[in-house]
């Protein structure tokens, strides 16, 4: 059963068109800019397991370069490249060979063969790093949904007190109307008629308290929605009862199996699994292959004096690196211990949130009933002061007393009927499901 606060004479009838939960949802889910900052991330990981995945390939490049020498290794080196090296006796004078130039023109190559490993290993981590930014994003998704949720429900909140200080404006309306009746006649005094002004005035401000809070409001569920602050906006609806039922320890299980932030940890244990192994790697030896071809000339660039090639295995093996090999194998160790306690605390944390989130929502479904009874006594006990004072049997501070407890009673109700809606928000947000769930949130 719905119990709106239209219902016990909380609100004014009639409301605006404005934006529902499921519209200030999607809105988020496209412009807010903490998902467009983490989406473009996605992209750029996803960028990253591209380029560890074209290591795989050779590597190629064109070159073309000059140099001028009087060095004689490298002065004979350039003549030898144009077969301009003059053998004979007599000839070239190997130890004062005078200057020399070479223009060279060339395409180098270089191929991975096997590294022990690493190419592949960095291939796993970045498609693991995807894995994990994909949780964060899923992560911040809740999040910003709950904000929305959130801010949505302080709109509707806000704009529930703004109406309950415009029922008690009336009331103070109507009764310094009686205290000028009760003057005029006689059976009052001047300082009840005074005190009813006042009394009007302050509820008045309160009013105005009221209007300023729903304008932040709305201005904050603008920013969680990534829209401007001063975008015009309203919200549909109202804030009603709807029945919810939890079990604590269901709750506690959907939590652990879908927190998208344990399922990221879980990813980050893997890859310092992975950080083992490329540790392990640097014990193995690489392979590779290297080529090139080249043009050379001693006059002008770009030509073709003479051409060679060559074309090679290598392999290399570290055999001492004064044990930098064995501290990497033992940090990569510490790292996988270190994330398992870091899992373990999600898992405390996650059911703490999940319980508290729970327990609030138990209180908040208590305080509704208590506040629903309130009302209804607190009209009741005014309509007797009322009547009481018009037969000049109550002081106008009883009256105000009364009026207080009312206008009291009516601000708790709207209190509960907000903490329940935000509770049940906070269950589904804690449970890692409110992307799902929150449109049964809706009306």
């Amino acid at each position: 059963m719905k119990l709106k606060l239209i219902a016990l004479s909380l609100f004014l009838t009639g409301s605006a068109y404005g934006i529902t939960l499921d519209e200030a949802v999607k809105t988020a889910l496209e412009k807010n800019n903490l998902l467009l900052a983490k989406k473009y991330e996605l992209k750029e990981k996803e960028s990253d397991l591209k380029i560890s995945k074209l290591r795989l390939l050779p590597t190629v490049d064109l070159y073309s370069e000059y140099n001028k020498t009087t060095d004689p290794p490298y002065a004979i080196m350039n003549r030898m490249e144009v077969h301009k090296l003059d053998t004979r006796m007599g000839g070239t004078d190997f130890n004062d060979p005078g200057k020399y130039q070479l223009f060279k023109t060339g395409v180098r190559t270089t191929v991975p063969i096997w590294l022990g490993g690493k190419l592949r290993i960095a291939i796993d981590l970045s498609e693991k790093e995807v894995k994990a930014t994909e949780k964060q994003l899923k992560k911040d998704t809740e999040r910003v949904v709950f904000d929305v949720v959130s801010a949505y429900y302080n709109v509707l909140t806000a704009r529930a007190f703004v109406e309950t200080a415009q029922l008690a404006v009336r009331d103070a309306e109507k009764h310094l109307k009686d205290a000028e009746v009760v003057y005029k006649a006689g059976l009052g005094l001047k300082s009840d008629y005074l005190r009813a002004k006042v009394y009007l005035e302050q509820m008045k401000e309160y009013l105005v308290k009221a209007k300023s809070n729903y304008e932040i409001a709305k201005r904050a569920l603008n920013i969680a929605m990534g829209l401007p602050p001063s975008h015009p906006i309203d919200v549909d609806g109202d804030l009603t009862y709807r029945k919810f039922q939890f079990e604590l320890d269901k709750l506690i299980e959907t939590a652990l199996r879908n927190r998208p932030e344990l399922k990221e940890l879980k990813v980050r244990l893997s890859q310092t699994k992975d950080m083992e192994r490329l540790a392990k790697s640097d014990f193995l030896p690489n392979f590779g292959a290297f080529g090139e071809y080249f043009m050379a000339d001693d006059k002008v660039p770009w030509d073709k004096e003479n051409s060679s090639w060559v074309f090679g295995f290598q392999a290399s093996l570290n055999l001492f690196d004064g044990g930098i090999k064995f501290e990497k194998l033992r940090k990569s160790r510490l790292s996988q211990l270190k994330v398992k306690e870091y899992i373990e605390r999600a898992k405390k944390g996650i059911e703490f949130e999940v319980s508290r989130a729970y327990f609030r929502f138990q209180e908040a479904k208590k305080r509704i009933e208590l506040a629903e009874a309130a009302i209804k006594e607190a009209q009741e006990s005014l309509r007797i002061v009322e009547k009481r004072y018009k037969n000049g049997l109550a002081t106008i501070t009883e009256l105000f007393d009364t009026q207080t407890a009312l206008n009291q009673a009516r601000s708790n109700y709207v209190a509960a009927l907000s903490a329940y809606r935000q509770a049940v928000a906070e269950i589904y947000y804690t449970e890692g499901v409110l992307q799902k769930k929150y449109s049964e949130l809706v009306e």
